[in-house]
């Protein structure tokens, strides 16, 4: 939050004006002080010159007349004048006389006689008694040993320097009030030309034009404006590129026939493109909005919160995750897409992409069931067969190249019924109607099962092949135990078919969390990266091992038991000082 302390204008004002008072009144306290001061010496210096022409004109032999005539011209300008004896006594003074005269007070204690006795000459200012005034009383020596005192009123002193006083505070108010006048107008000056770069920021800052700031208050501002030109610039090379951008994000979503819903941090709706509002009309309007308000479906709502909270099942390499979710409305399968982009640690929200695979679903199923179906007419022939081929190796009479032939016959036979066991098998657990019980069990017994049942029990005893067995007999899992014997005996018959000889098949099993983590790994040639995804496809076999006596069948059967058990498959090579691991995860019993 920008805080402020009143407007600059003002406190520009405040400071001009108290500098204004500091530079004037200043020095007119000290001016008057020393005016002060000037004319009192001043005034002690005329007293004194006036008082010794007195004692001149009294010295030179003034008779008694003469004495009383100047007593009393002394009296006539307000001044006072004493003559006293040599012991103190008063003789004569300009306003007293007569009785009075004798009853005035001995001076010889006065600071003007004491400092005429010592010195020769004395002046003090102090209060007068006897005219109950302030004045410079100005004392110099007789001849004879008396004293001649000149006392000037004070009064007069004042009025000339209140008459100087007065003409320097008026000229003092004169210079405050320019000062003051020039500081408005430059404080005002000033204001404008900020004002005007402020205007021409916010001009920039809107993006309104190719303002630029040309004219600024002072030198001081010239970084700023340059500054301000530079980030004007850059705004506008910003909008020019992030308006190209938008365009090119707008066509791109407009364009896709797959529904996009980008979403928040935090699950609400951001933006939705065309195809989304063809497939949800409702969801129109509901921007800022969580998605279960524009998409009511509780279990994508769900999904997609697994995904903002990092719980998501998918399981990528990739700094981005990924899940897909497939859920019906409205007659239609659809499958949705969801992914959390991930920035700097960061999640940015999720981006939801939506397509209707109704078509694809049922070109699937026929797919199945046609499998299914050829699967199960090509059964009878193939036991047949394989019947009379064995019947032909069993003949006595029978040519030993022809019973070569009819060995191979079997073989073959025997292979091509194995594949069409397990393309219905994986018809029977691809079929999601078809529910599969799920108990406590311990994998433990299922794993020795598969390990008794694999058909390539006398491949490993020929290869000379090493099993390690590391699962805990007090692990109990929900699965189906005929299920989970199948998946090991899949997996343990891939590692043995691809192990060198003399290699090492180890079989895990530890708990992670809320599930048990199984791992089947292997010395083999290993899988290429971008091969480790599709292993799990029907029918698929890496390129360089086609021949290695596989139906590309056991993996996808694998995966799909797994996926209704409620966990995970996937394939990691190289894993753990092993070439290859077959890695899968099934739920613990008691948090099922």
């Amino acid at each position: 939050m920008i805080s402020t302390r009143g407007t600059l204008q003002a406190r520009l004002f405040w400071a001009f004006t108290l500098v204004t008072v500091i530079a004037v009144a200043l020095p007119a306290v000290l001016s008057r002080n020393v005016l002060y001061h000037d004319r009192l010496d001043l005034a002690n210096s005329q007293a004194l010159a006036e008082v010794s022409v007195i004692r001149g004109m009294l010295e030179s032999g003034a008779s008694e007349r003469q004495i009383l005539a100047l007593l009393a011209a002394v009296k006539e300008t307000g001044a006072r004048m004493t003559i006293t004896a040599k012991d103190g006594e008063v003789k004569y003074d300009s306003h007293v006389d007569g009785e009075a005269l004798l009853e005035m007070d001995n001076h010889n204690d006065r600071p003007e006689i004491e400092a005429a006795r010592e010195h020769g000459k004395g002046v003090s200012l102090r209060h007068s008694n006897t005219l109950d005034i302030d004045a410079v009383y100005a004392a110099v020596l007789l001849e004879d040993g008396g004293i001649l005192r000149l006392a000037v009123p004070m009064a007069d002193i004042r009025g000339s320097l209140e008459k100087q006083l007065a003409t320097l505070s008026v000229t003092v108010a004169g210079v405050a009030a320019l000062c003051l006048m020039l500081s408005v107008f430059i404080t005002r000056r000033f204001r404008n030309g900020i004002d005007t770069m402020a205007e021409i920021v916010a001009v920039i800052a809107k993006n309104k034009g190719g303002r630029r700031l040309l004219d600024v208050p002072g030198r001081e501002f010239l970084p700023l404006a340059y500054a301000v030109n530079r980030m004007a610039e850059n705004i506008e090379e910003y909008v020019v590129t992030t308006t190209d951008q938008h365009t090119q994000l707008e066509t791109i979503l407009e364009s896709m026939h797959e529904g996009i819903l980008v979403l928040g941090p935090t699950g609400n709706i951001r933006r939705y493109n065309r195809a989304f509002l063809t497939l949800f009309p409702s969801a129109e309007g509901t921007i800022g909005k969580q998605l279960i308000e524009g998409l009511p479906v509780p279990a994508l709502q769900r999904r997609v919160e697994d995904m903002l909270q990092g719980k998501a099942a998918g399981r990528g390499d990739g700094a981005n995750e990924e899940d897909a979710f497939h859920f019906e409305r409205d007659g239609h399968f659809l499958v949705a897409h969801i992914s959390r982009p991930v920035e700097k640690e960061q999640t940015l929200g999720a981006v939801v992409v939506i397509y209707d695979a109704t078509h694809i679903m049922r070109l699937e199923r026929v797919r199945r069931d046609f499998v299914a179906n050829v699967s199960h007419e090509l059964r009878t022939p193939l036991t047949a067969i394989s019947g009379y081929a064995e019947t032909l190796m069993d003949l006595e009479e029978l040519a030993p190249e022809h019973k070569n032939f009819a060995a191979i016959i079997h073989k073959h036979a025997q292979a091509l019924g194995r594949v069409i066991s397990d393309l219905l098998a994986l018809a029977r657990i691809e079929d999601t109607k078809e529910r599969i019980h799920l108990a406590p069990v311990s994998p433990l017994p299922s794993l020795h099962e598969a390990m008794r049942l694999c058909a390539c029990a006398e491949q490993a005893d020929r290869k000379r092949l090493r099993f390690a067995i590391e699962v805990g007999e007090d692990v109990s899992v929900m699965g189906n135990a005929s299920l989970l014997t199948q998946v090991f005996r899949n997996l343990i018959e891939n590692a043995c078919r691809y192990s060198p000889e003399g290699g090492e098949i180890a079989v895990c099993g530890r708990t992670s969390g809320t599930e048990v983590l199984f791992s089947v790994k292997d010395h083999g040639p290993g899988i290429p990266k971008d091969e480790l995804t599709r292993i799990f496809e029907r029918l698929y076999q890496v390129k360089k091992q086609r021949n290695s006596g596989s139906s590309g069948i056991g993996l996808a059967i694998s995966k799909h038991i797994i996926e209704r058990h409620g966990g995970t498959i996937w394939a990691e090579s190289p894993y753990q000082g092993f070439a290859t691991a077959m890695l899968f995860t099934i739920p613990l019993a008691e948090h099922r």
